[in-house]
């Protein structure tokens, strides 16, 4: 199976590690009752806070604004709190049953899930507006390269795809900090 890891990066460009800290993924994985999968984890590392292409959005455990570890709490909790009325919708919960990884400004959740229907771990698409889910047993790395290269891989019939450079900018770490967005290398797409 191919490491897509490495193809993201090289899409993307260097992101700077910038609060890298492993004591941070220890925290939050004793408080989710799992242990992430690495591919995700060294993306984080490398890039979050951060938002790519302008819809998708990365928090970080080490930071105290944009931090995933309350994001994961706060997603969980709004799920508890739902009135689905019928609609289908994902568990979420502690054991590594789905556990929140990026948002868009599309209306969709992504998570990370282990399913036995799959060996591994997946993403999970929620669509928080109209209530459907879409499993991808993929890894995290090949889900994000293959949405960056236009796949298929939010919702069935809908794609992101953004020709060009992809677009990134560091989420802003204060009230007034205004950040400026860059581009990854070019992809000749």
């Amino acid at each position: 199976m191919p490491d897509h890891l490495p193809t993201v990066f090289a899409m993307l460009g260097p992101g700077g590690r910038r609060f890298a800290d492993p004591q941070s993924w220890t925290r939050l994985e004793v408080e989710i009752g799992t242990e992430l999968p690495s591919d995700y984890k060294e993306f984080i590392d490398e890039y979050a806070p951060i938002r790519v292409n302008s819809h998708l959005s990365f928090d970080h455990p080490a930071t105290e604004r944009w931090n995933l570890l309350d994001e994961i709490r706060q997603t969980e909790q709004a799920f508890r709190d739902a009135d689905w009325d019928g609609l289908p919708h994902p568990d979420t919960g502690a054991e590594g049953v789905l556990i929140p990884a990026l948002s868009t400004d599309i209306g969709f959740k992504v998570f990370l899930s282990r399913s036995p229907r799959t060996p591994g771990w997946s993403v999970v698409v929620h669509d928080r507006d109209e209530g459907g889910y879409w499993e991808h047993a993929m890894s995290f790395a090949e889900w994000l390269h293959r949405h960056l290269i236009g796949e298929e891989v939010i919702h069935p019939n809908g794609t992101y795809f953004y020709p060009g450079p992809v677009k990134l900018k560091h989420l802003p770490m204060s009230p007034g900090e205004r950040t400026v967005p860059w581009h990854g290398p070019e992809r000749g797409m």
